[in-house]
């Protein structure tokens, strides 16, 4: 069984790694949306400017995670997505403006004052129906852009990631991050905290389409094969919704 993990306690944990050492300390955010938007990583970020590379593909919210770090010094923010392989890719989204319209209310009836940082926003996915996209009081809102790919040893060759003694990882990729999980290079970085948006079970909606099936984000095999990809490079495993692994706890 999966060991439990409090938010509060995960951020603890993030924050006593870069008091630590702050020069050594990496965050590494794929997915990173708008900064804020469902960001358990917002507060800490906005507290101790720590050394961070956000990326983010789609240009709305790319443009808004810019401004809303605007006024931090130790910031780099990269305008794609991270994959197995350079390339392109079509990208399905709710766009930013769409979300501060306020025409998205789906599931917050009775939270209009959330109207305008909806969470449909962070829902952008290279996948069509894995994520709550699927409802089509959200995808009627849906719209479809190419974004550009690169992998994981062009954020560590521009970065010099490996030169850094305490990274955090974590990715927010609305059914990616198991194909990233695959293709991390753990033989040259071997993040602290790796938090992945991997959870086994189904929780769509009733409006969705695959509501009362088995068929899910990730199924329950996959989320195994994730937990023995973090325990094969010597991680604890935690849940916190998202799946965390914590090097040498």
């Amino acid at each position: 069984m999966i060991k439990k993990i409090q938010t509060k306690d995960l951020m603890g944990l993030v924050e006593k790694l870069y008091l630590s050492d702050p020069e050594n300390f990496l965050l590494i955010e794929i997915g990173a949306n708008d900064g804020y938007c469902c960001d358990r990583m917002w507060d800490f970020v906005l507290q101790h400017d720590p050394k961070s590379i956000m990326v983010e593909p789609i240009p709305g919210y790319f443009k808004k995670l810019k401004k809303n770090y605007s006024h931090l010094n130790n910031i780099y923010f990269e305008n794609l997505a991270i994959s197995d392989k350079d390339g392109i890719a079509e990208m399905r989204y709710i766009p930013e403006e769409t979300i501060s319209s306020e025409k998205v209310t789906f599931r917050l009836t009775s939270q209009p004052n959330l109207w305008k940082e909806h969470w449909a926003g962070g829902l952008g996915s290279l996948y069509e129906n894995k994520n709550n996209l699927g409802c089509p009081e959200l995808k009627q809102f849906e719209e479809v852009i190419p974004v550009e790919l690169k992998t994981f040893e062009y954020l560590f060759n521009k970065y010099d990631v490996g030169s850094y003694k305490n990274v955090v990882l974590q990715t927010d990729c609305e059914g990616h991050d198991l194909v990233l999980m695959r293709a991390f290079p753990f033989d040259k970085v071997t993040p602290k905290i790796y938090i992945s948006e991997i959870y086994g079970q189904t929780r769509y909606p009733p409006s969705h389409p695959n509501y009362g099936t088995n068929i899910g984000m990730y199924s329950p095999e996959e989320e195994r094969e994730a937990i023995e990809i973090l325990e094969s490079n010597n991680y604890q495993i935690f849940s916190e919704n998202d799946l965390v692994g914590i090097l040498g706890k």
